[in-house]
Formats: C-alpha cells, sequence, structure tokens
C-alpha cells in the first residue's frame, strides 16, 4: 500500500512538472546547438527495502549543452550491502563437518542519463533526469579467504525522478530528488524489492564553477 501510494504521488508530480515544462522541444533542439561543456557529479540515492534504507551509490561524467540539457554516463552499485538479502548457505568444512557463511547481494549497472532543466534562476533549478542502466547482480560468499559468487544475472533498470535545487552562493547548494526505480531480472524476488520509491537529499558542490574561478580561460566551462 505504501508502495502504492508513493508510485501514485510520483507519477502526479512528475505529470504537473512535465506540463509545467512545455513547450520543451524547442528549447532542447536549440540548447543542443549549443558548445557541449563537461561536468561530472556524485549521484546517490536512497530507497526502502522491507522498511530499510537502501542505497545506490553512483557517479556520472558526460556534457552540458546550454546550462539546461545534460548527457551523462554513470556507474552505480548498492552500497553499503542491505542485510536483507543475506541468505545463509551451507557446506561441507575442511573438517567433514557441515559448516554455514552467509552470502551478500552485490548489484551494479552502467547508466546512460539525460536531465532536462525546465525551470532555472540564479538559485533555483527544476529538473527531470531519467535514468537507463543495464548491468549485473549476483551473491558473493567467502571461504577460507576464497571469494565465491553465486546466482549471477543481468539487471536493467529505469529511473525517472523530479529534481530540484537550491543555490545560496556561486559553488555550493542543496538538493532534493524524488522517483521511481523500475528494475527487471530474471529473479522475481529482487524485481518486486528493487521496483522502489526512490529519494535524495543532497550537499551540491559546483566543480565546473570553481574549476572557471582558477582558469577562468579555459574553454570547456565557460
Amino acid at each position: 500500500m505504501i508502495k502504492r501510494k508513493a508510485r501514485l504521488s510520483f507519477l502526479l508530480i512528475l505529470f504537473v512538472a512535465t506540463l509545467k515544462s512545455q513547450p520543451t522541444l524547442d528549447t532542447i533542439q536549440y540548447c543542443l546547438t549549443q558548445k557541449p561543456k563537461l561536468f561530472f557529479k556524485f549521484d546517490n540515492r536512497d530507497s526502502f527495502i522491507e522498511h530499510s534504507r537502501a542505497r545506490i551509490f553512483g557517479i556520472v561524467a558526460g556534457v552540458n549543452y546550454g546550462k539546461r540539457v545534460m548527457i551523462g554516463l554513470g556507474y552505480n552499485q548498492l552500497y553499503p550491502p542491505t542485510t536483507n538479502f543475506d541468505e545463509k548457505r551451507y557446506y561441507i568444512n575442511q573438517y567433514g563437518r557441515k559448516d554455514s557463511v552467509i552470502e551478500h547481494l552485490k548489484l551494479y549497472y552502467i547508466s546512460l542519463s539525460a536531465e532536462y532543466i525546465f525551470y532555472q534562476t540564479k538559485h533555483w533549478e527544476l529538473s527531470l533526469p531519467l535514468q537507463i542502466g543495464v548491468g549485473d547482480t549476483y551473491f558473493k560468499y567467502s571461504i577460507d579467504g576464497v571469494s565465491r559468487r553465486v546466482g549471477e544475472n543481468l539487471n536493467f533498470v529505469y529511473e525517472p525522478a523530479v529534481s530540484i535545487q537550491y543555490k545560496p552562493i556561486k559553488w555550493v547548494g542543496i538538493g532534493a530528488d524524488m522517483g521511481y526505480r523500475f528494475m527487471v531480472t530474471s529473479q522475481r524476488k529482487l524485481n518486486q524489492k528493487f521496483t522502489s520509491p526512490i529519494y535524495a537529499f543532497k550537499l551540491l558542490i559546483y566543480y565546473s564553477e570553481i574549476y572557471k574561478y582558477f582558469f577562468p580561460k579555459s574553454k570547456w566551462v565557460k
């Protein structure tokens, strides 16, 4: 029930934000004609899995067109590993006795991201970020110092979101994201749990502004 309400709330917010961002096509086409500038950022998202927090740690690098359209490539992984998916594996140890170890879930994916800033002032930004990713999930355990992995599966991830940022000073800001993660693997249990609302509260450091301050003549960040 909680997931259903969160999903409906997000879809309503996304629908309203999309309406407010119209017309977008002409603006996006114009931005894409501008000279691209490089950007880099950390992109961490949280979600709740069985009433426990599960964090996806991510880094993204890409290009910014007209300071309103960003396209990037990122790496994402489950960090720290959530204990909700821990499983016990039994084996026969070196003394011929039955023993057990804990298997921990590992998840990572490479993502292609796009973000459109549909509202922008000196201090405020509202945007629509989107990530599409593909990666791997598996369980990992160690016996006598030797690591092993089992249950390896390909995963596909789709993450639409709405983002708001406030920039009180030139180099630093704060922000919040609200979105939804849709995940598909061959493991139904993982699909049901990782398909969930996502959120993030951020302390933002604008590295491009810092770089521009120290290297004002650089052609990459003007």
